[in-house]
């Protein structure tokens, strides 16, 4: 079984992941900078309000575009992606205006069964999060069609850097409440998907006109591509209440300072995961689905990719499950002691999550959404008993241990599925994850005695830092494909250059 041959990933390494995964870097520099501010500015159940909205947002956008997004990166030539892309659209519209109609029918009951009076005012804003999300994840899969990764990472930049200036200069100028949250969140969208067009209007529109699509080419692509809306819109919509169901069960049975610990732990650990993931399967979908279509075979790009995941999340994910609570309380206040340690119960899960999500888009290639659909349910339906199971004891970290244990259990079914029916040992699999498991306990231990030790925070920090740079440091040296893939970045490339898909090496 082949695991290991370095060609395909200096395809996916060697430019565009690594132009996207800048671009979070800077995101995430964003990000950890803004935090302790927000976070002092507002109070934990500011954040539990934006996070029930979210987490409802959330899983009404992945059904917006029917999925159809997903078919724009498939399209043969310019004129079935444009179908694609203007089906998206027109379905976004559809499902603004159903919940636009929805709103004023439902938001008492939901402010009600949350025990948020203050939510139903913000559920107004809902068709608008709805509509901005389906544009620009459309866009989004345009872009990633033609290549466009930088203009995508400048999106990305522009997002975190406007969305948190807006939240700041709200609380600063106006008050803090959970408004301002909710202006940054919408500035944030607002701005990645202005810069988006700008990028990409004058080639989107000459591409759209060009093409000229017809009824028929719209009539011809829904057909073509109805298995997203069929079973992957289901796969998709399970997938993303999974994702939301912490939020929604421990607002059910707990107050909004539950959820307010929980959704800052989520937005700067699991969220960071999650975008550099999804830079990952940006480019990952489109180049695996090319190289299916040419060769038949992704065995060699799926497993340096589950490496590439694997050594990036592995290190950050455990360094968080041993220190997550010390660095919360430092980082952001003692108040906010209790979301460390929901990072730290979470953490084991999240390398499972991390690992898998991104080529999890096999599925769409190899045309098995039904398989994914399955797993879907089953996955839900457990985390769902899990939560329960923990809530009903009222004592929120219970609920959470066993939402954790349990998702490992499913991200390891999933990803043993993606291995074994691409010709990827698992035996392989499990050694590479073991591997550096006990490369990061290794690293971490020592850092964990002078905590024990002496409880100085800053002797914590120092060590940790020089522990990472060890990490990385190790991986640089001993992986030939990461030596000399950051090495030509480093020495020929910048990272918001100008690219093209001819540039791909």
């Amino acid at each position: 079984m082949l695991v290991g041959n370095e060609k395909p990933l200096g395809k996916l390494l060697g430019a565009n992941i690594i132009k996207l995964l800048s671009s979070k870097v800077t995101v995430q520099a964003i990000a950890f900078i803004t935090a302790p501010i927000i976070a002092r500015l507002f109070s934990p159940d500011d954040f539990g309000i934006r996070q029930i909205f979210m987490s409802i947002a959330s899983v009404i956008a992945v059904i917006t575009c029917l999925r159809y997004e997903f078919s724009i990166p498939l399209g043969k030539n310019e004129k079935e992606a444009s179908a694609s892309f203007i089906l998206s659209l027109f379905f976004t519209l559809i499902f603004t205006l159903v919940v636009l109609v929805v709103v004023p029918v439902l938001k008492e009951k939901i402010a009600q069964w949350f025990k948020a009076p203050r939510l139903k005012i913000f559920l107004w804003l809902l068709p608008i999060a709805v509509f901005i999300s389906g544009f620009g994840n459309s866009l989004g899969y345009w872009a990633a069609r033609e290549g466009r990764f930088g203009a995508m990472a400048w999106s990305d930049f522009g997002s975190a850097l406007g969305g948190r200036l807006i939240t700041i200069a709200w609380a600063l100028i106006i008050g803090t409440s959970a408004t301002g949250l909710f202006a940054g969140y919408f500035a944030a969208a607002a701005v990645g998907i202005l810069l988006l067009l700008v990028f990409l209007s004058r080639k989107l529109v000459s591409d759209i006109k060009n093409a000229n699509p017809s009824f028929e080419m719209f009539w011809t692509v829904a057909k073509r591509h109805k298995k997203f809306p069929i079973f992957d819109i289901w796969a998709g919509l399970l997938n993303s209440l999974s994702n939301q169901l912490p939020s929604i069960i421990l607002g059910l049975y707990f107050s909004t300072t539950v959820i307010g610990y929980y959704s800052l732990g989520q937005s700067l650990v699991s969220f960071p995961m999650a975008l550099l993931g999804s830079s990952i399967a940006q480019v990952f979908f489109p180049t695996a689905a090319e190289e299916y279509n040419q060769k038949g075979d992704l065995s060699n790009i799926v497993s340096n990719i589950f490496r590439r995941l694997v050594q990036i999340g592995v290190f950050p994910m455990i360094a968080l499950g041993f220190f997550g609570s010390i660095l919360f309380g430092f980082l952001f206040g003692q108040k906010w002691i209790e979301a460390g340690v929901y990072t730290q119960i979470l953490s084991g899960y999240l390398i499972f999550q991390f690992a898998s999500s991104p080529l999890s888009t096999v599925f769409s290639i190899f045309q098995r959404q039904g398989t994914l659909l399955v797993w879907n349910v089953g996955f839900i339906s457990s985390k769902l008993l899990g939560l329960l199971l923990g809530a009903k004891t009222g004592r929120p970290r219970v609920a959470l241990v066993a939402y954790s244990i349990v998702s490992v259990i499913a991200y390891s079914f999933l990803l043993g599925w993606i291995l074994r029916n691409n010709d990827v040992s698992l035996r392989w699999g499990a050694k590479m994850l073991l591997k550096y498991v006990s490369l990061s306990c290794l690293l971490l231990l020592p850092v964990g005695c002078l905590a024990w030790a002496w409880g100085n925070i800053f002797i914590v920090l120092a060590s940790l830092g020089l522990a990472t740079i060890i990490y990385a440091y190790s991986l640089y040296r001993f992986d030939s494909g990461i030596h000399s893939t950051v090495t030509n970045i480093i020495t020929e490339r910048m990272p918001f250059g100008r690219w093209s898909k001819k540039e791909i090496d």
